[in-house]
């Protein structure tokens, strides 16, 4: 228990680092959304005048809003990002204390961390699913060998890292249980 613990530990670290990221890019996104939200009428008459002059006058900063709002509609909402960011930031460090107790051998860490890595899974999976097409699109299809390193490690990170402590928890309990019998 003492190597998935400690494994457990570095996992969360990184993880909790990803979740950072993640959140303060979406926390930088959505104040991007806001401006644009705040200036939505002066880019559509800078938008009119510059159609209206068949491009000959064109307003500062109203191409570039009209870009940064494409961009946008590419990304998942920036409240999500931040949602996903954070939550991800929380399962870490719940994931580090895990590792702690398993480490230190705490009776009924095992059971914790079995339901810890059932719940990442379940949470994960319906994270991907929410967000598999903009994924693809932005990173690129995993199927056809784009933005495949990204997609390995967010497998391996997300995916198997908690099936494989699911399994192994599942079946040190089982052990445990079975000597209890004798």
């Amino acid at each position: 228990m003492a190597i998935f613990g400690t494994m457990m530990v570095l996992v969360a670290i990184f993880d909790a680092a990803w979740g950072l990221t993640t959140a303060a890019i979406g926390t930088h996104l959505q104040a991007v959304a806001e401006q644009l939200a705040d200036n939505k009428i002066g880019m559509a008459l800078g938008g009119f005048i510059h159609s209206l002059t068949l491009g000959v006058f064109s307003l500062s900063g109203v191409e570039t809003g009209a870009h940064a709002r494409d961009l946008l509609e590419t990304l998942p909402r920036p409240a999500y990002l931040s949602e996903v960011g954070w939550t991800r930031f929380v399962f870490s460090m719940i994931g580090m204390v895990f590792g702690v107790l398993l480490v230190a051998r705490v009776r009924g860490a095992m059971v914790c961390c079995l339901i810890w890595a059932v719940t990442i899974l379940i949470w994960t999976t319906w994270v991907t699913i929410r967000i598999w097409a903009v994924a693809t699109n932005a990173i690129g299809d995993p199927m056809q060998g784009e933005g495949l390193p990204m997609f390995v490690v967010e497998m391996l990170l997300h995916f198997l890292w908690p099936a494989a402590l699911a399994t192994r928890m599942t079946i040190a309990i089982w052990r445990h249980e079975a000597r209890a019998w004798r």
